[in-house]
């Protein structure tokens, strides 16, 4: 209800103010409450430098991914290559996180992570939307022992069943899960189990009629780097992109 009552708000506005309409749901530190996080900081100071005017909205990541593709709201933040592919996103080639697949457990927990066959006797928390590689994917939709949380805070209620033992195993990234963990004061309730596949880039995806915005938003991010305002956020959140990886913003 919220989510609708946001929408309609920004719509109306519109008319007049034309403000871009950006949606994710809250994964920390890229995308945080109160409009932080290093990626909301990072697009919304892009926009601002252009004098572009910009809201954000809390929003469930698989359907934030179906409004952007309709039309409803103007870009998604942090979507992977297949987000694009699979919904028809409008992007540049402007990289602003990476993100990996990682596996946690309780502390207490003798699990972890060898080879996908590790999963099959493990009931494991994820999250709706979130893309996880092709063939963890298609193992996730054949099996019935994975349990999709949604919202506008999933990461969190995903730590939360796994402290309290209605998961044996959270799948998600690890910089996300770490902090997010930290800020709720369970990180020594949980600890790190493996991972899978290599680290994926992550961009803001624009719906396909939005080409102009999202060129907004590429000339806003390379005044950023030109002033240095975009390291100095980058240092605030403390993040590099992976070793062996292309560094953010290009």
């Amino acid at each position: 209800m919220k989510y609708i009552i946001s929408l309609l708000l920004l719509v109306s506005s519109s008319l007049a103010a034309k403000p871009v309409l950006i949606a994710s749901d809250i994964w920390c530190p890229y995308i945080c409450q109160d409009h932080t996080g290093y990626v909301t900081e990072l697009t919304r100071r892009s926009f601002e430098v252009m004098d572009q005017q910009v809201h954000f909205i809390a929003v469930p990541f698989n359907r934030a991914l179906k409004e952007v593709k309709i039309g409803n709201i103007d870009a998604i933040l942090a979507v992977t290559p297949t987000h694009i592919e699979q919904f028809n996103l409008y992007t540049d080639t402007l990289i602003v996180g990476y993100t990996s697949t990682d596996f946690y457990t309780r502390a207490d927990a003798s699990w972890s992570f060898q080879q996908l066959d590790s999963l099959d006797d493990a009931l494991v928390g994820i999250i709706g939307g979130y893309d996880y590689g092709e063939q963890l994917n298609d193992k996730i939709s054949r099996s019935t022992d994975f349990y999709a949380a949604t919202g506008e805070q999933p990461m969190m209620l995903n730590i939360k069943r796994l402290v309290n033992g209605r998961f044996d195993v959270i799948l998600g990234n690890k910089v996300a899960i770490e902090y997010t963990a930290y800020k709720n004061d369970v990180a020594n309730q949980i600890k790190y189990a493996g991972s899978y596949g290599e680290p994926t880039p992550l961009y803001v995806g624009f719906n396909p009629n939005q080409s102009r915005i999202a060129d907004v938003y590429a000339q806003g991010i390379a005044k950023l780097k030109r002033s240095g305002e975009f390291q100095q956020i980058l240092d605030k959140y403390q993040i590099k992109a992976p070793e062996n990886m292309p560094p953010l913003g290009l």
